[in-house]
């Protein structure tokens, strides 16, 4: 498995918010009205956040050597989940940006101040989620081999 670097999220956030974004931008132009953002979706993606970090923790402590409950196999699940968060939440944070733009353009109107302040919440929420990733897959990263007698 290949290490996710910043350039890679950085390339789906922008190429996720270009597309959410003209979709969006028809959709709104046609019906008048913009796809609802859950209040509440920060705070999801924030509750997955702090579960990867948690986990994480726990991979952290077995490639140091310290007690802990995790093993091999959960470890290499736990790595999987990172990676996937990581690009979900660049994801997240491309797609919700684009609802914050679609929102901005029309603050004047209370509902959409609302849509504008949620939509901007599960964006950060969703870099948060990327932030978290990539910092658990580096903590999953075994540590080099000191091996004197090469094969």
């Amino acid at each position: 498995m290949r290490v996710t670097t910043w350039q890679t999220l950085l390339a789906l956030v922008l190429v996720v918010g270009a597309v959410s974004y003209a979709g969006l931008s028809v959709l709104e132009s046609r019906s008048g009205t913009v796809v609802p953002v859950p209040s509440l979706m920060w705070a999801g993606i924030g509750v997955i956040a702090v579960v990867v970090v948690l986990l994480g923790r726990s991979v952290r402590r077995l490639t140091e050597g310290k007690g802990t409950r995790m093993d091999a196999l959960r470890a290499a699940r736990v790595a999987m989940l990172a990676k996937a968060s990581a690009l979900s939440g660049a994801a997240f944070a491309g797609y919700f940006g684009a609802q914050l733009l679609i929102a901005w353009a029309n603050l004047g109107a209370p509902a959409l101040r609302e849509h504008a302040v949620a939509a901007g919440a599960a964006a950060l929420a969703g870099a948060v989620l990327a932030a978290a990733g990539v910092v658990v897959e580096h903590w999953c990263r075994l540590p080099p081999e000191d091996d004197p007698d090469p094969a």
